[in-house]
Formats: C-alpha cells, sequence, structure tokens
C-alpha cells in the first residue's frame, strides 16, 4: 500500500476510502496480464467497492504499476485488514497466483 484517502467529499459521505497499491514484478521476465482477482476484508461489513477482477497489464522485470482501489467502509469500522490477490501469466501460459490461489 502506498496511499489510504477519501479521494473527494462524494466519497467521504459515501464512505468509499481509496487505497493505492504498487505491484512491483522482481523476477527476470514480464508478468503478463497481471490482474487483480479479489480482496477480502475482515471484518466482512468492508468491501472492494471497485469492479474486479482488475486487468492491470503487463509488468517488465524490475517494473512496477500503480493502481487504486475503492472499499466501502461503515461509519462502525474503525479498522480494517485485507488480502488482495492477484495473478499474472509468464510467456509460457502458465498462471501464477499472488500470495496463494484462493
Amino acid at each position: 500500500m502506498e496511499n489510504i484517502y477519501w479521494a473527494s467529499w462524494d466519497d467521504y459521505y459515501n464512505r468509499h476510502l481509496s487505497i493505492d497499491y504498487r505491484m512491483d514484478n522482481v523476477g527476470t521476465s514480464t508478468a503478463i496480464n497481471t490482474t487483480v482477482q479479489a480482496s477480502l476484508c475482515v471484518p466482512e461489513s468492508v468491501y472492494v467497492f471497485t469492479p474486479l477482477p482488475l486487468l492491470t497489464g503487463d509488468i517488465g522485470p524490475g517494473d512496477y504499476s500503480s493502481l487504486t482501489l475503492k472499499y466501502y467502509v461503515p461509519t462502525t469500522v474503525g479498522s480494517f485488514t485485507s488480502i488482495t490477490y492477484t495473478t499474472c501469466e509468464d510467456d509460457a501460459g502458465r498462471t501464477y497466483w499472488f500470495p496463494e490461489m484462493l
């Protein structure tokens, strides 16, 4: 995570919290079709508002991609945790899950 913020007054009023993520490719080949598949939250009353899956594209070796997900956060929730699951493919078409397959 890079930043956590209410992007506008409307987002604050509607309880849509923005979280900026940075996905790094520390491998030696291109991560193809990098996609955010899910973001599961605790408590469950918090949920990702951004439509998923979200294709973020290819990430070259040593490069990164930035993206923002919006979460619905009820006024009764003061903090939450989330695990965000992503996939990518290698040049042979094999799919890799991060952190692990759902």
